[in-house]
This record gives C-alpha cells, structure tokens and sequence, in this order.
C-alpha cells in the first residue's frame, strides 16, 4: 500500500513537472533520522580496562600465554628443577588500546634465561607487537600437560 502511494506521488509530480529531488533528500533525512535516534537510546559501552585487555589477550588456549597469571601480578614456582617466575602486566597507550607484556625469567644453576612477548590489546583484537629472549627449554613438557 505504501509503495503504491508513494509510486502514485512521483507519478503525479512528473506529469506536473515538478522536481523528483524530494525523492532523494527524504530517505537521507529518514536515515539521519533513524541513526541518531538508535544512537541516543543505545546503551554505550563500559570503559575498556587494563584488566579487560588481560583477561581478553588471556582468553585463547594451547599457547605459551596459557602458562601466565590470568591477571596483572607475578607467579613464582619450579618446573623440572627450573625457578620459575612469570609476570603480566598491561600498560595503557591511548583510549582503548593497551601493551599487555608476558615475561619469563628462569634459572637452573648456572643456566638463565630471560623470554619476553608483548601484544596490542583493544576491545576488539590482539595482534602480536614483539618479543624477545629464547624459549623456556621446559616449554614442550609443561604445554603437554
């Protein structure tokens, strides 16, 4: 029924020759119209935090990542005669987007290593930024488990 009346409208106007540029502007006006009414009643979202961006850059299984606390903070233990001590942290860069950085340090005597990787965090993604040291030689054991 709208259609046809719509169709009947134009119909007319060319017969009158009149302009059809109506025709354009309304449906312009209707989506401006629409969209700033969604947006002022859509709830907007809560803050991303420094612990969103861990816990989000945390959430994935079978990688290295799954060995480090699941929030900002240290862990300390022994693996296979290693001392062990992993830490997260996460550092804000701007609005949403945080630097969540994993580090390894580990000793066995007079064997140490040191194993570093960092991602970009935002409430959408993670993408790796880089990473340094040599992986943990007790690695393949400890993700078997």
């Amino acid at each position: 029924m709208l259609y046809a009346c719509i169709d009947l409208w134009i119909e007319r106007r060319i017969d009158r020759e009149k302009s059809t540029k109506v025709l354009l502007i309304i449906p312009l006006i209707l989506l401006l119209l629409s969209w700033s009414i969604l947006e002022a009643i859509s709830p907007s979202l809560p803050p991303f935090t420094k612990e969103d961006a861990i816990e989000f850059a945390t959430s994935g299984e079978g990688t290295d990542i799954d060995l480090f606390p699941d929030k900002a903070g240290t862990w300390k233990g022994t693996f296979e005669g290693y001392h062990v001590q992993r830490s997260t942290r996460a550092k804000k860069l701007n609005k949403e987007l945080y630097l969540v950085t994993f580090e390894e340090n580990w000793t066995n005597g007079k064997r140490k290593g040191h194993y570093v990787m960092s991602y970009k965090v935002n409430r959408s993604s993670v993408s790796g930024y880089g990473g340094s040291g040599t992986t943990p030689p007790y690695y393949e054991k400890v993700l078997e488990q």
